[in-house]
């Protein structure tokens, strides 16, 4: 009798062993059919046209090209406020001297090219400047004032630098100043202006004239919509 309990118990053992296993197996099964019938819908489903994923990546790397110019941009605008006038030195081509009552101001002495007697005249003045658009925008203006063809609503409104180029924005007053003066002036004055940038502010070497933050030529007897350089 003894035997016989101990038989039904190691037989209800095994038959339990079974079913667990069987469970498991079919638990498997199910999860394989799962995956299985996961990659065929995947397989299915239809994929992005390549012309439009090509487009999207473009979008993706343009955007962080951006993104990367705009910091970079803003980390050199700051660097140039904070770090080009410590101690003495010289400002891309203009003698420096650190003003001692104000550390963020420097006094710089640049060369200047302005129409005098039907030629370019060279002249040495002393600009007080925090940045290169300043030293810039001071300069011209102090062009403008030495060639003697412009009245004092003739003024620089804007500096934008780019690489080797320069845009200088004008005020509207610019356009009939240079019709009244002619062409020969006009074109001496120009050249004036590009050979100070390229001789004071390396590695500018072009200037683009806008008038009113506008590229045009209207009433004036030289072409404003080039881009102006001296030749090589």
């Amino acid at each position: 009798m003894r035997h016989k309990k101990d038989r039904n118990y190691t037989g209800d053992f095994e038959r339990d062993f079974e079913d667990r296993v069987d469970a498991k197996r079919r638990r498997l099964s199910q999860g394989q059919g799962r995956s299985d019938s996961r990659r065929e819908r995947d397989k299915q489903r239809p994929k992005a046209p390549l012309l439009l994923r090509v487009l999207a990546w473009c979008g993706v790397v343009m955007l962080c090209f951006v993104l990367g110019y705009v910091s970079t941009s803003y980390m050199l605008d700051f660097l140039d406020r904070r770090l080009l006038y410590k101690g003495q030195g010289s400002e891309q081509g203009g003698e420096t001297a650190l003003l001692p009552s104000e550390p963020n101001v420097q006094k710089a002495e640049f060369s200047l090219y302005y129409p005098k007697d039907g030629t370019l005249t060279e002249e040495r003045v002393e600009v007080m400047v925090r940045i290169q658009e300043d030293s810039i925008q001071e300069t011209v203006s102090k062009l403008l004032s030495l060639s003697g063809f412009f009245a004092r609503d003739v003024t620089v409104k804007h500096v934008f630098r780019n690489v080797d180029t320069v845009y200088l924005d004008l005020s509207g007053a610019f356009l009939p100043a240079l019709n009244a003066v002619g062409a020969r002036p006009s074109t001496l004055f120009i050249t004036g202006v590009v050979r100070t940038m390229r001789d004071n502010f390396p590695p500018i070497t072009k200037v683009r004239f806008l008038v009113d933050s506008k590229v045009t030529s209207t009433g004036a007897p030289v072409d404003l919509t080039a881009v102006w350089q001296l030749p090589k």
